[in-house]
């Protein structure tokens, strides 16, 4: 008789460990439909999978306002006055070296906390989805960034020590950035024109 690989020999201990786990988990969950004379009469209700953006009738205007609506960003007009965050233009020392922008914020401000490249940046910028599928083509291969949906939009952001950290919010025309992505709620563009 041939010897098995070691691989083989494990399979069938595999399976019977599977088979186990399988019947101790549905063990444990109680069965969804009633039995007897009580059975389901309606259907089951199913969550739509698709947030959908829900904006009060105080809410600003700005947050669903077209990017072709409003006025050049700059960084007195970005913020959402309630958040009580104000940014100023980032002013870099005299040699510094600048990275070219992405596409995807490359028409808006740079923007800051403190006016340094080392304070909170904050940024809002039209953009395209080709802007935008570039942006994330570019961070997501081979590395922790992803994307998720949110009431705004789409997020690219990364976590590090499972906080999130600086994102971008794709809005459908507009890109923001922010140092954290509940800090894309500061950002809610310039006014409309």
């Amino acid at each position: 008789m041939p010897a098995l690989s070691p691989r083989t020999r494990r399979a069938p201990v595999i399976l019977a460990l599977a088979g186990v786990t399988l019947s101790i988990l549905t063990a444990c969950v109680p069965d969804a439909t009633p039995s007897g004379d009580a059975a389901r009469t309606t259907p089951p209700t199913v969550a739509s999978a698709t947030p959908t953006p829900s904006v009060s009738a105080t809410a600003d205007a700005r947050l669903t306002a077209p990017a072709s609506a409003r006025v050049a960003p700059t960084c007195d007009n970005i913020m959402d006055p309630a958040s009580g965050k104000t940014v100023r233009d980032v002013v870099l020392p005299e040699g510094a070296v600048t990275l070219p922008d992405y596409p995807a914020v490359a028409q808006g401000p740079r923007c800051s906390t403190d006016g340094s490249p080392a304070g909170d940046y904050y940024t809002w910028s039209p953009a395209s989805r080709t802007d935008w599928d570039a942006l994330v083509a570019e961070l997501t291969t081979d590395s922790a960034w992803f994307t998720e949906e949110g009431p705004r939009g789409t997020y690219l952001t990364y976590k590090i020590d499972g906080r999130y950290n600086q994102t971008f919010l794709f809005t459908g025309d507009a890109v923001i950035l922010a140092p954290w992505k509940a800090a894309t709620d500061f950002v809610i563009g310039p006014p409309l024109a």
